[in-house]
């Protein structure tokens, strides 16, 4: 029987479904084991010669460097990491000197005690801590941090609301907020013209390629989840990432948006992007794949699902 796409988007290692705290606590040690690349966004491919061009604008630089390089000339004293995982994202954010003390929170405390390790292992555990919190319901001191950051962590939040008003309050006046965010349908029920084009270019690519990583099966076609699906697999995931665009607009001013598609190739690339090698044969195609994804971007006929956008707290706080 042929498996939805994203069947295989979350399979633990016998095949079964995991708690959802539990879960993003193994990816987040999963992740560090892995060595060929199941998304489209990790591979290196892609990443230096399309998103690395349209987040930093060169094949070179990754968003976090280039973040770091156009708005904190200077460290500033205090950043939160949100929905922090493994911790990879403050440990980069020490590297690039974008704050002097940083502070994690994630639901999963797998992912805290991993990122507890690898800060301690990194030396650098006296700047960085960690705590488990929900963010849907968790409240911060007022005026705490000069700058907050999530990395494909939003999407998992269905109270936004109260997330972005936390923010803004936690954010001190003029901070910003920097997210690198999945902002595609709402629990993956892509559109049709999606799908569409997603098969269409999914036929382009030879069988060879199209067995996938994790499940070991050929991918025949792309579908939409049924909502029950998503529940089972983790009712979190994308549970209002069509909206995350619209409550950050109502709770900040938008400095920069940089988008950096994956409308298409995120579905086309599930769980077959490591198969592609570094041969002549197989960039040709990537760079093929590239390139009908953003025609259709910049003709409007889809847009991006994936973005980076820098918003400043720009609200007068009354005491």
């Amino acid at each position: 029987m042929l498996k939805n796409i994203f069947s295989r988007f979350f399979p633990d290692k016998h095949g079964e479904e995991l708690d959802t705290i539990d879960h993003w606590g193994d990816q987040a040690n999963r992740l560090e084991k892995e060595a060929r690349p199941t998304a489209w966004s990790d591979h290196p491919f892609i990443i230096s010669n399309y998103i690395n061009p349209a987040v930093a604008g060169n094949s070179k630089t990754g968003w976090l460097e280039a973040i770091s390089r156009d708005f904190f000339p200077q460290p500033v004293a205090r950043v939160l990491g949100l929905g922090c995982g493994g911790g990879a994202l403050e440990l980069q954010g020490v590297h690039w000197k974008i704050g002097k003390c940083f502070e994690g929170f994630d639901f999963s405390q797998g992912a805290i005690e991993l990122a507890r390790k690898n800060a301690n292992e990194a030396g650098v555990s006296h700047i960085i801590k960690y705590e488990v919190a929900d963010l849907n319901t968790h409240v911060f001191p007022e005026d705490d941090f000069d700058a907050v950051f999530a990395s494909q962590s939003v999407h998992h939040i269905a109270d936004l609301e109260h997330y972005m008003a936390q923010v803004a309050r936690a954010l001190k006046p003029g901070g910003l907020f920097v997210i690198n965010e999945f902002v595609g349908p709402n629990q993956f029920q892509w559109t049709d013209n999606q799908l569409f084009h997603a098969n269409r270019l999914l036929h382009l690519i030879p069988d060879e390629l199209r067995i996938g990583l994790r499940s070991n099966t050929f991918v025949e076609e792309i579908s939409r989840p049924t909502i029950d699906h998503m529940n089972a697999i983790d009712p979190t995931e994308a549970i209002r990432s069509g909206d995350i665009i619209e409550t950050l607009e109502n709770n900040f001013e938008i400095v920069e948006k940089r988008d950096f598609g994956g409308t298409l190739l995120q579905l086309v690339l599930n769980d077959i992007a490591g198969n592609f090698t570094d041969s002549d044969e197989h960039v040709a195609l990537l760079e093929s794949l590239i390139e009908e994804e953003r025609a259709l971007i910049n003709t409007g006929e889809i847009i991006s699902d994936f973005t980076l956008i820098v918003a400043r707290n720009s609200k007068i706080k009354s005491h």
